[in-house]
C-alpha cells in the first residue's frame, strides 16, 4: 500500500460545515479514500465513489456523514480528485 496524498475536505452536515481528511492510497489493483474526522476514522470509499467500509462503531455525530446526502458530497468532491 502506497499513501498518495492527503486532502482537507469541508462538507456542510446539518447546516454546519466540519473538516474531513481524505487520505487517498493505492493497494496495487485498488485506488481507495479512508475518510477521518479529528482523527477518528470513518469510511473508505473508492475513487468511483463505491462504499467499501463504514465505522458504525463512530460517535453519533459523525455517524450523520454516512446519511446518502452527506456520501454524496463525498463522492462529488473525491471524483474531483482523481
Amino acid at each position: 500500500m502506497e499513501n498518495l496524498k492527503t486532502e482537507l475536505m469541508k462538507i456542510r452536515v446539518n447546516d454546519e460545515t466540519d473538516e474531513y481528511v481524505a487520505e487517498e492510497k493505492d493497494h496495487g489493483d485498488l485506488v481507495v479514500y479512508d475518510i477521518s474526522r479529528a482523527g477518528h476514522y470513518l469510511l473508505t470509499l473508492s475513487r468511483d465513489g463505491s462504499i467499501l467500509f463504514m465505522n458504525f462503531d463512530a460517535d453519533e455525530k459523525d455517524r450523520e456523514i454516512f446519511k446518502l446526502s452527506h456520501l454524496n458530497a463525498f463522492i462529488e468532491k473525491i471524483k474531483t480528485l482523481s
